[in-house]
């Protein structure tokens, strides 16, 4: 493993770290997800608490599940564009960026969860 990050700046061989390490959780997430290790008494819990139908819900934004979804965003559009973008203040802000898409994209997936589990609900209690 130190023979693959000999010769990489420090900077590209966090981003390379970063990740691995968010990958490798995210697999782990993903698998206890898939075999339902992760659902609460509802079956979509996925560690979001947020109520989306309130406006004034709070949302959990700082969950691990997030802090994972970030970090794969960030790690990965590090290592992606490292060469392409020659500012590392750029690369860093670029990847921060995505690391929030990624969270975002995640909240925009549960809501149509929980949209699609609200008609089911609804359709079986007719």
């Amino acid at each position: 493993m130190n023979q693959f990050f000999e010769g990489m700046s420090p900077l590209l061989q966090g981003f390379w770290w970063i990740a691995i390490i968010a990958s490798a959780i995210f697999i782990v997430q993903t698998v206890m997800t898939f075999m339902g290790a992760d659902s609460g008494a509802d079956g979509v819990n996925a560690d979001f608490d947020g109520n989306l139908d309130d406006v004034d819900a709070p949302f959990q934004m700082f969950t691990f599940r997030n802090l994972v979804n970030f970090l794969l965003g960030f790690g990965w559009t590090g290592v992606t564009f490292y060469n392409s973008i020659t500012s590392g203040l750029g690369l860093v802000l670029m990847a921060t960026g995505v690391g929030v898409v990624f969270v975002a994209l995640f909240f925009l997936l549960i809501r149509q969860i929980l949209k699609q589990q609200k008609i089911i609900h609804s359709i079986s209690i007719v």
